[in-house]
């Protein structure tokens, strides 16, 4: 086949070929297009590889398109606010208006220091000017943040965004992150907003959706197509994985497999593995050992009460590792994962 591979093996980078999450779009940008938006900020949760990056790569794209917004992407690591207001300023459009606005900036080494004009102080405050400044000409402004952790910059950024909203300012949010860095952030007394947040918890991608991808890039029948799709369990890097190895090696959904199993554990199982807790562990072991498990049974092989295992379960399921669709019985939730626990407790003892 040609070397121009459709699917990707980078986290986040948009492929040729993906399955687009079009309830979890449209819930999102009808929301902040509204006139009266319900809610500003929209948190996307999801394991490693779930397309948490890619939805938001998607809606900020899609944005920056619209002249009737403007989008600032942020880095967690890095000092936030300064961050945003240096956004907001290398947009020559809105380098008029703030000079128009006699905003003097240069405390925070952005833009010119008029003499006549006494420098702004506060970073929050030189920010909640420049968004009103932009909303008075019709434009809205969205901040995404990738892979988000607590932290004390991601803390005052929530902050300031909190007090930015109770100003009725047109500002929108967009965060992705893991379910159990997100819901530290939200534990933080300073970030209580957060708890109100909209939240989109990725969901496995349709199945029909995969197929069709699948037999369009193979050229292949819809059952071929849909064995592969089945395969992947609606992870979505899987599905990128998958598709990338057939497509390199011309090869069988089956010649694939041990490829399959060595580029998941390297580029993914193993950090989802490394993150669970002890007692997340002995669960995901019983699951690979066992297959399909009621409650009870899981609760009593580990030790623990009803309640404690509920608890567990529903921070298991939140965190996209293992599936309770299925009334009173749980089984994973990712593809293969089973063999890579089973290998890996035996490399271990």
């Amino acid at each position: 086949m040609s070397r121009n591979n459709p699917f990707c093996l980078s986290f986040g980078k948009e492929p040729d070929r993906y399955v687009e999450r079009v309830d979890a779009y449209n819930q999102i940008t009808e929301t902040f297009e509204s006139d009266s938006p319900s809610s500003n900020c929209y948190l996307i949760m999801g394991v490693r590889g779930s397309g948490k990056t890619v939805l938001l790569s998607t809606i900020a794209n899609e944005y920056r398109n619209n002249k009737k917004w403007v989008v600032v992407s942020l880095n967690p690591g890095r000092s936030l606010l300064e961050m945003l207001a240096a956004g907001l300023y290398e947009n020559a459009d809105l380098q008029k208006l703030f000079v128009e606005k006699s905003l003097n900036l240069s405390r925070f080494g952005i833009g010119i220091n008029l003499k006549e004009v006494p420098p702004i102080s506060d970073i929050q405050i030189a920010l909640e000017k420049m968004i009103k400044v932009v909303n008075d000409k019709g434009i809205r402004v969205l901040i995404t943040i990738d892979d988000v952790t607590k932290s004390d910059e991601v803390i005052s950024f929530a902050s300031a965004f909190q007090d930015f909203i109770s100003r009725r300012l047109d500002v929108f949010l967009l965060m992705t992150g893991l379910y159990e860095n997100i819901y530290m952030l939200q534990r933080d007394k300073r970030c209580t907003f957060l708890l109100r947040a909209e939240k989109i918890i990725m969901k496995p991608l349709n199945i029909i959706g995969m197929k069709n991808q699948y037999r369009q890039t193979f050229q292949c029948t819809d059952e071929e197509a849909l064995k592969m799709a089945v395969f992947t369990k609606g992870y979505s890097y899987a599905f990128q994985v998958l598709g990338y190895i057939m497509w390199e090696n011309d090869c069988s959904l089956q010649e694939a497999v041990p490829e399959f199993d060595e580029r998941m554990s390297g580029y993914c199982y193993e950090k989802i593995w490394d993150d669970l807790s002890d007692k997340e562990k002995e669960i995901i072991t019983l699951l690979s050992e066992n297959g399909k498990m009621k409650a009870k049974d899981i609760a009593d092989k580990i030790g623990v009460t009803a309640k404690t295992y509920s608890v567990q379960r529903d921070r298991l399921i939140k965190k996209g590792i293992i599936d309770g669709s299925e009334h009173g019985v749980i089984k994973l939730a990712l593809p293969r994962f089973e063999e890579f626990v089973m290998v890996n407790n035996i490399e271990i003892l």
